[in-house]
């Protein structure tokens, strides 16, 4: 079966990449411009480009020029973007001959962060016109922050929140040790979850790389399939610069001692540190880059030191206007001492008290996770036509990890293995017509899960019209065919209608679909035992299915603020959660027959502000999760989450610029945990303050994270972080 499927997955990629170019019609011409800034006239870098109606795109140079080589030679719209800059549309006339260039002004816009997405829809589009929320974390806000790894990149969004490492997007997502994530992950569009554990490997890729961000709140199986019930992150890495360029940074920090003295573990500082290298440069139509680095943890609990090691390859093609193709490998490697719980009285060196947070059961110590990672993928995108682009990916995603115990060891060994081909279609300047194959072949050698494979294939297609000149009306569906070791065939359908309507006050958004999700590997068959709690499998699990639906809206109350509010509601069948079973000695994953998740999401940016020095922004979600059948709390749900961040910017003349800023959170204590309900918990609340310097290629950051030490845990018995310090250097020739 696998073969079969990689001669398949060769098969169609090599199909778009060798489709042939329509014969181009006479009435065709060149057409070449200029972005630049309204308030200097110098050019913009990166500025996004595209014909409206069309399959022409491309990015500007760094000096803001831009080229399509075969425009139609009738009236053209231009669609152009940048960071920091408000979107524009310019007309250009019909012309038979290549006319002169066009020169574009861009007006700044402090609010605008990320004026383009592509998780909502598939294709590039304005983050204004996307149907669902999206939430982007850029590359500006990932530098600003210091931040070490993906999962901090995203945990100050509004409405997402990490548990433990596995994210929970307004509530979709409970708390299951990893297993069976809600949220899909994309690298650069590609999915990458565990085929063994359907969770996400946050260390895959470093962020140093990354571009953007894009968090997708709200169902995606509409385009996505399974795993996208909750959500979906797409992570994109950078695009390659047009020159050779060297970067390293280079990281340090400790960690406090615990708040309270008779917690302490260990005479000194627990420290961390690390370093990242790369070096990318075009060579003629390849551009490619090389990175890696290695990242080192002596841990802030007993048995949590951590080593960690990353690499990254990165090769672009493009040949003129008509392709352009990707190949990615990443790997990564983790060794860390395994924490389950903090030990309780009687199992470690206790001193009398009913707990030590920071310490584990003495008879752990030494336990330890190793993991291994490679994800290897290519895609292509050639445009056949004005109207016409095919686009096909392949990709192979390995996995292995260990649990390395004093008595024994438990291992698995999951490859994912998938493919796609599909269209964009523009049968008139006002509608977009997506549509895509999809197939997918997991399976796992372990003495944990033991030994299975799941297969998939998948049919979707989604439209996109204009509503007048004032919105746009989405509907599309998805069709997903999975069996379980070749046996027991089911099919879902995913319908989505989605529509966004311009008004001179504001964009309003709404949209209703269909969610599913099928059981991961690791749920159906898991069978462990850890502390003294057994997981046995369940073969049995049913799909996970849901309607989701959200109404919206933004608004620029100003030119310096920027609003949006949004109001979603889901409705699950067969929720899978962990319950416990035979008088609450053993744990099963099972099908809650019925769950509503509702809630509020509300966010303000401001930028701006003070004489352009102060930027800040303000987030909150309300969420109502409850189990229907139970009636009761749907666990791991805070009710109330709250984000507030604000930076000073000092522009210091020859010697560079400074920002600093502080990021406070707010999480409600969830009303229901399940297991060790009877311990107490309490609301998780943070202050992290930062500093960044900047000097042409030279960055150095500061950051002193929970600032008062505060003592509190997400998921039972597992304690975050205390107070921590970093300090982190980037140098760019």
């Amino acid at each position: 079966m696998r073969t079969a499927l990689a001669l398949l997955l060769t098969a169609l990629l090599a199909a778009t990449l060798c489709a042939p170019a329509r014969a181009q019609r006479p009435n065709h011409r060149r057409v070449e411009g200029l972005v630049v800034r309204a308030a200097d006239g110098t050019g913009v870098a990166d500025a996004f480009v595209e014909i409206v109606g069309t399959t022409l795109r491309t990015t500007a140079t760094s000096d803001g020029r831009f080229a399509f080589a075969l425009a139609p030679a009738t009236e053209l719209t231009l669609r152009v973007a940048a960071v920091g800059f408000e979107p524009a549309l310019v007309v250009v006339p019909a012309d038979t001959g290549a006319g002169p260039p066009v020169t574009i002004a861009l007006t700044g816009s402090a609010i605008v962060v990320a004026p383009l997405v592509v998780t909502a829809s598939r294709e590039t589009q304005l983050a204004a016109d996307a149907p669902i929320s999206v939430a982007v974390a850029t590359d500006e806000d990932i530098a600003r922050r210091a931040t070490i790894g993906l999962d901090e990149a995203i945990a100050r969004l509004p409405g997402v929140q990490i548990l433990d490492g596995q994210i929970n997007i307004r509530g979709s997502s409970g708390y299951t040790k990893g297993l069976g994530s809600r949220v899909l992950l994309l690298v650069d569009g590609v999915p990458a979850n565990e085929g063994d554990r359907g969770g996400i490997d946050w260390d895959l890729l470093p962020v140093t790389e990354v571009e953007r961000v894009e968090v997708l709140k709200g169902t995606g199986s509409a385009l996505y399939g399974s795993a996208a019930l909750g959500g979906v992150v797409n992570v994109i890495t950078r695009d390659l610069p047009d020159r050779p360029q060297l970067r390293a940074r280079l990281l340090a920090g400790s960690y406090a001692d615990p708040a309270r003295a008779v917690w302490r573990w260990r005479s000194s500082r627990a420290v961390f540190g690390g370093v990242d290298l790369s070096l990318s440069r075009p060579v003629g139509p390849l551009k490619l880059l090389v990175s890696g680095g290695i990242l080192g943890s002596q841990g802030y609990r007993e048995n949590n030191d951590d080593r960690r090691a990353h690499a990254l390859a990165k090769l672009e093609y493009a040949d003129g206007p008509g392709l352009r193709a990707e190949l990615l490998a990443a790997a990564a490697h983790a060794d860390h001492g395994n924490v389950v719980f903090w030990c309780v009285r009687g199992q470690c060196a206790d001193s009398g008290l009913a707990y030590q947070p920071f310490r584990v059961d003495s008879t752990t110590l030494g336990d330890r996770v190793r993991s291994d990672k490679l994800l290897m993928q290519a895609t292509a995108r050639r445009i056949v036509g004005t109207d016409l682009a095919l686009h096909g990916r392949l990709s192979w995603y390995r996995t292995h990890f260990e649990d390395a115990f004093r008595t024994d060891s438990e291992s698995a060994t999951a490859d994912r293995l998938g493919t796609e081909i599909g269209m964009e279609w523009h049968p008139g300047s006002e509608r977009v017509i997506n549509a895509a194959m999809e197939a997918t072949y997991a399976d796992v050698t372990s003495d944990l899960f033991g030994n299975h494979s799941q297969t998939e294939f998948a049919w979707d297609a989604e439209s996109q019209s204009a509503l007048g000149g004032s919105g746009h009306a989405t509907l599309g569906a998805r069709i997903d065919a999975m069996a379980v070791d070749g046996v027991g065939w089911t099919a879902v359908a995913s319908p989505r209608i989605a529509a966004t309507w311009r008004l001179p006050f504001a964009l309003l958004r709404a949209s209703l679909g269909r969610g599913f999700r099928a059981p991961s590997l690791a749920e159906r068959f898991t069978s462990t035992a850890a502390q003294g709690i057994r997981v046995i499998p369940n073969p049995n699990l049913a799909n996970e299915t849901s309607w989701a639906g959200e109404l919206g809206g933004a608004t620029q109350a100003s030119r310096h603020v920027g609003l949006d509010a949004a109001v979603f509601w889901n409705q699950y069948q067969n929720l899978i959660e962990p319950a416990l079973v035979t008088g609450g000695t053993e744990i099963q994953f099972a099908n809650v027959t019925r769950a509503r998740v509702r809630g509020l999401d509300l966010s303000a940016r401001a930028a701006g502000l003070v004489g352009g020095h102060l930027g800040a922004t303000l987030a909150y979600t309300l969420l109502d999760a409850r189990d229907l059948t139970l009636d009761l709390p749907l666990a791991f749900r805070p009710r109330h989450q709250a984000t507030f961040s604000a930076d000073w910017l000092v522009d210091l003349g020859g010697a560079g610029d400074l920002v600093a800023g502080f990021d406070a959170r707010l999480a409600s204590s969830p009303a229901r945990v399940e297991i060790f309900e009877s311990d107490s918990r309490v609301t998780a609340r943070t202050l992290d303050f930062r500093a960044t310097w900047r000097r042409g290629g030279l960055a150095l950051a500061a950051k002193v994270e929970n600032l008062f030490n505060y003592t509190y845990t997400l998921v039972p018995r597992t304690l975050e972080p205390p107070r921590t310090y970093s300090t982190t250097l980037t140098v760019t020739w």
